[in-house]
């Protein structure tokens, strides 16, 4: 019996340090990376880019203003601020403007154009300045997105 009894210690003893050795083989579990949500895509309601486009108006006049006056960081300033906004205006809610042609192709013009006008100010090349800014205009102007995309003003 004491064999018996000697045999099952000895028995669970194994079992044991087979089930710690087995567990100590065993690699680490990786975690699972985190899945990225997708960012949420931010439409511009007709307020905010109400409230983009006179923000446009005011850097536009900064920039001739400060062109006039040979003022290159500033005018490259307003400049940069006008390429941004370029880049918001694609984020425009209406989805039949934001995805017509001839509204992303304006906006790729004026943001374009506007990173021109900003490396030539800052180098005081205003003859290159000029150009861009001439290029600038068309793309905003009657003949360009405003002619077709701004709302008829109130009182018309």
């Amino acid at each position: 019996m004491r064999w018996l009894l000697i045999l099952c210690a000895v028995m669970s003893m194994s079992f044991a340090g087979l089930s710690v050795h087995a567990q100590a083989k065993e690699e680490p579990k990786k975690e699972e990376p985190k899945k990225e949500e997708p960012e949420k895509e931010e439409w511009l309601d007709d307020a905010a880019m109400e409230k983009l486009m006179e923000a446009c108006k005011d850097n536009w006049n900064k920039l001739k203003l400060n062109a006039r006056s040979k003022m290159g960081d500033k005018a490259a300033e307003a400049a940069d601020a006008l390429a941004a906004a370029a880049d918001k205006m694609l984020k425009y809610h209406k989805k039949e403007v934001r995805e017509a042609k001839d509204w992303k192709d304006w906006c790729a013009d004026l943001k374009k154009q506007a990173q021109d006008f900003s490396k030539a100010a800052k180098k005081s090349d205003w003859k290159e300045a000029e150009k861009a800014k001439e290029k600038i205009a068309t793309a905003c102007n009657d003949d360009g997105c405003h002619g077709k995309y701004r709302p008829e003003e109130e009182g018309k």
